[in-house]
């Protein structure tokens, strides 16, 4: 397999477009997490609901689909759990494009979240009645090696996460060969015979409830990326591996 984005054409979206998409992202983990916050006040999370609810109509309808405007719309206390999972993944795809434009302040998204850029993305969400492009203003994209470098490393790890689980033997091969090629480069940590993650854990001792989750986060994260770099026009059809 050829990691080279050298290869790659890298053609991000104008910043005004990825600030909207990222306030759009901001917004639907919002709503998520009004729906777990079981210590606040059921009137006033439904207020605080339908003002988000109403601004995304004003703000957002560019960005954001019918599923997920039905997302908003709907009572606190009622989302479907496969509506709370798009909330959650709209949490990692926010943090990666505040990533990209310059709000997470982090050298590279952090294999795997810790948290932070979540974190740091919430703090500066937008809500009611900003518009995008007073949002975007500060905003900066990153230089295209960066973005180039980082949309190859979640490449890699997603196409590592995606191999059979326990390796096979054709797959610790193809795992070897892979390190070997990028082993120079420098994108990802290597220990004992496979990729790390920040803290040195290999990802052979990840159980298989953490494998599937980081699996799942590597994903969102390269399709974001992906997206961000010119790969597609809507995020949410944006291909993943693309040498498919």
């Amino acid at each position: 397999m050829d990691f080279d984005d050298d290869s790659i054409d890298i053609r991000p979206w104008p910043v005004s477009e990825l600030a909207g998409q990222l306030v759009s992202c901001a917004a639907l983990a919002r709503r998520g997490a009004m729906e777990t916050n079981d210590g606040s006040d059921t009137y006033e999370q439904e207020t605080d609901r339908f003002e988000l609810e109403a601004w995304s109509r004003s703000e957002l309808v560019t960005w954001l689909n019918l599923a997920e405007f039905e997302v908003l719309d709907a009572p606190v206390g009622t989302l479907a759990d496969e509506q709370v999972e798009r909330c959650h993944d709209a949490l990692f795809e926010a943090s990666t494009l505040a990533w990209i434009v310059g709000v997470v302040q982090v050298d590279g998204l952090p294999i795997f979240t810790d948290g932070e850029p979540e974190r740091q993305v919430a703090a500066w969400a937008p809500g009611p009645w900003t518009g995008v492009p007073s949002a975007s203003r500060s905003l900066r994209v990153r230089p295209d090696e960066q973005l180039a470098a980082e949309r190859e490393r979640w490449e890699l790890l997603y196409w590592r996460l995606n191999l059979q689980q326990p390796l096979d033997g054709d797959s610790r091969t193809a795992l070897q060969d892979v390190i070997e090629e990028v082993g120079g480069i420098g994108l990802l940590g290597v220990t004992s015979g496979d990729f790390a993650t920040d803290d040195g854990r290999a990802f052979s001792e990840f159980s298989t409830d953490d494998f599937d989750t980081f699996a799942h986060e590597a994903e969102v994260r390269l399709r974001t990326l992906n997206w961000a770099c010119g790969m597609g026009v809507r995020l949410d059809a944006a291909p993943l591996m693309l040498d498919d």
